[in-house]
């Protein structure tokens, strides 16, 4: 092989070199894509009085660090801090003993900080309206020794967030979107079961999502939680702190009905937080904390979720004279 031929496949091998790492660094570049950031359960916890209505708001957040080793002379590493918060309105309405109407509508407050990118982006997210049977329902009044629950719930989430918000003329990260541009399916159950002063709440939710205008799909996502609680009564105020676990996984998402890399995950929080009941008014506190977490990424990238909290306040009302069954 002459030296002139050598030098030709060293200067090929360069560039083949640099034109994956620049392929890497444009796909990685959006951190929060190597994650399922945006996962978030269909979470309503322990309610108080089932067949009585409520309205209330609840704020949530959740926060992500990703890091790109380029690992290269040419290319600088790179980071990425995100914040998500919601604040949503929840309600229900309760149609009979058997049957209860309930909905979410988040308002999306999101921030990307990063070394090759600064994006904020707020607004009215995706909402959720489900339907809820009750086959079981001994009702919660702590003045029964024993009670237990079942709702089984389905629903819809509809596409009315911002989904193609861009920065620069690209397209920001689909994960950081403030809705998904898809018509998405939800399965939900939630089940309660108390003795005397001591009980369990478990919750789980499924999300079937399908294909939005721009032939993306982001993977379906399940999670499921189970806490125990203890019930204290107090003169003026009752007191129902718990503790648990948290689990959420988020299948790999497509583009054009290709697989989309680093996306998807899973994660498992300890959970603990507290509860407490004023005549027609209940608080949530709730703060969780990453058990373990698996997200897809590649060779290049590392995500890390951080600690989440929420605090809520609702306040149920009846129509008429309803009184708990």
């Amino acid at each position: 092989m002459s030296l002139l031929q050598i030098q030709f496949l060293e200067t090929m091998s360069k560039k083949t070199i640099v034109t994956i790492l620049t392929i890497t660094l444009a796909r990685a570049s959006f951190a929060c894509d190597i994650c399922g950031c945006n996962m978030s359960g269909l979470y309503f916890g322990f309610l108080p009085m089932y067949n009585t209505h409520f309205v209330g708001l609840r704020y949530s957040q959740a926060s992500f660090s990703a890091f790109i080793d380029n690992d290269d002379f040419y290319f600088e590493d790179e980071f990425s801090e995100d914040r998500y918060q919601r604040v949503e309105l929840i309600g229900r309405l309760s149609l009979s003993k058997k049957f209860q109407f309930r909905y979410i509508v988040p308002y999306m407050m999101n921030r990307m900080d990063g070394s090759h990118q600064s994006v904020n982006s707020s607004g009215v997210g995706d909402p959720i309206a489900m339907i809820y049977y009750a086959p079981i329902n001994t009702g919660n009044d702590f003045t029964r020794e024993v009670m237990h629950s079942l709702m089984l719930g389905g629903g819809l989430k509809f596409p009315v967030g911002q989904f193609e918000k861009q920065d620069n003329g690209q397209l920001v990260n689909r994960n950081f979107q403030l809705g998904s541009g898809s018509l998405d399916y939800l399965l939900a159950i939630n089940y309660t079961a108390r003795y005397k002063t001591i009980g369990i709440n478990s919750e789980a939710s499924y999300k079937f999502n399908t294909e939005n205008e721009d032939n993306y799909r982001f993977g379906d996502q399940f999670n499921i939680s189970a806490n125990f609680f203890y019930y204290m009564e107090m003169p003026k105020l009752s007191i129902l702190p718990f503790a648990g676990i948290y689990y959420e996984r988020a299948e790999l998402h497509k583009s054009n009905n290709i697989i989309e890399a680093n996306t998807g995950g899973s994660a498992l929080l300890g959970t603990v937080g507290l509860q407490l009941f004023r005549n027609k008014l209940t608080m949530n506190m709730q703060y969780q904390v990453p058990i373990s977490q698996s997200f897809n990424t590649d060779d290049f990238a590392s995500i890390e979720g951080k600690n989440r909290f929420s605090i809520g306040v609702i306040r149920s009302f009846a129509f008429g004279k309803r009184t708990e069954q």
